[in-house]
């Protein structure tokens, strides 16, 4: 018994230590603030549902009578953006997805390095434009449109904005 509180508790301080993460690439205020809400409402759905279904198993145990907790939906998941170029990439990422007060979940001002990833939170089923480029001062910026209930994973390469997915 002592093997198994150990184990759920090793478990949730692992959780938790990888849920505080925020993105080290985003440099807007607002969009670090906005990841950071999200990261804590996915959380603590996650572990409700986990406390739940806790509970429920340990009434099962004292009363034999099994009560099966519906989890939520889930409604956010993270999404990794690839950077396959040689030169730092300025990416946003605008939807028309609103989180509360009226604010959408848009995140901006993404900095990523040469041939690394940022990951990210976003809302499931929401459409983003991806706007990126390399060049801070490119009058232009690549455009790729993603749905996050598909995509995992985008790969952005201003070179050959063809084979983005």
């Amino acid at each position: 018994m002592k093997i198994i509180f150990r184990l759920i508790a090793i478990c949730l301080s692992i959780s938790i230590l990888l849920s505080c993460k925020t993105s080290a690439y985003i440099t807007d205020k607002e969009s670090i603030h906005l990841q950071k809400e999200m990261r804590k409402f996915r959380t603590g759905v996650n572990m409700g549902d986990f406390a739940l279904l806790v509970a429920s198993s340990i009434g099962a145990v004292f009363t034999g009578i099994y009560i099966n907790p519906n989890p939520r939906p889930q409604s956010f998941r993270k999404l990794r953006l690839v950077s396959e170029s040689k030169d730092t990439l300025f990416v946003n990422m605008v939807t028309d997805w609103l989180w509360k007060d009226s604010t959408y979940c848009d995140i901006r001002e993404i900095v990523i390095p040469p041939l690394h990833s940022a990951k990210l939170i976003v809302p499931i089923g929401a459409a983003y434009n991806v706007f990126f480029r390399n060049d801070f001062n490119a009058p232009d910026d690549d455009k790729i449109e993603i749905n996050t209930a598909k995509d995992r994973r985008v790969k952005l390469n201003p070179e050959n904005i063809s084979n983005n997915k």
